[in-house]
């Protein structure tokens, strides 16, 4: 599974599962919006929006309407996968001392 992250021309942030790339396009599932969400603390929290509400997918766009593509942070793969993958989050990496 590649999970990335898209930034649209629109200014919509997108975590995606690419399933194709091509010269002009890349055709991705599980789409859903990343969003900032104010916590009761009043800091902002990062969360997902389904995006596409009316179709399915998978989704095709054009490379013209795609300003970034980058990796996800390990943070938001996990909540990712939480929802779309087999649900395994991968711990922080800590140091062990003994």
């Amino acid at each position: 599974m590649s999970v990335k992250t898209l930034k649209l021309v629109t200014g919509e942030e997108l975590v995606v599962e690419i399933t194709e790339e091509t010269e002009t396009a890349i055709t991705f599932k599980n789409a859903v919006a990343a969003i900032l969400q104010r916590t009761q603390s009043g800091d902002g929290a990062l969360g997902f929006m389904p995006w596409m509400h009316s179709a399915q997918g998978p989704f095709t766009i054009p490379l013209s309407q795609i300003v970034c593509v980058a990796e996800v942070a390990e943070e938001v793969k996990n909540g990712y996968n939480q929802i779309f993958g087999a649900g395994i989050v991968v711990p922080p990496k800590q140091l062990i001392t003994g």
